[in-house]
């Protein structure tokens, strides 16, 4: 009998680790003039636990996020363009990889983030 390897076990298999990773990723997102301002009134260190509750569900780990739905999380954030998409996943992936993880699980991360991207643009 084999077990399926999921993308959250290719990460370490630890919320942990994502909760490293996000913290990480909202440093870049927060340092980023483009992005910095649909934050300003966000605790961030719950955003970053709730991203990361929601990537371990993503990516085939525990179901532990709480949050609401990505379309109703989203939808008061106006002006919200692919363009804005775009540079989270980069943000992302570059947490990503100084976190040691292989280019090719970040692909597989980047991909799988890409499958909200409909519902996070309330599309």
């Amino acid at each position: 009998m084999t077990a399926e390897v999921t993308l959250y076990d290719l990460l370490g298999g630890d919320r942990a680790r994502l909760r490293s990773v996000t913290r990480a990723a909202y440093e870049r997102i927060l340092a980023d003039d483009l992005l910095v301002h649909y934050f300003a009134s966000v605790d961030m260190a719950r955003q970053a636990s709730m991203l990361a509750e929601f990537l371990a569900l993503a990516f085939g780990g525990p179901d532990a996020y709480g949050g609401r739905d990505l379309r109703s999380a989203h939808a008061r954030l106006d002006g919200l363009t692919d363009v804005h998409f775009d540079r989270v996943i980069d943000h992302l992936a570059a947490a990503l990889r100084a976190c040691g993880v292989s280019e090719g699980d970040v692909a597989t991360a980047a991909a799988v983030a890409d499958t909200v991207r409909d519902d996070v643009l309330n599309r």
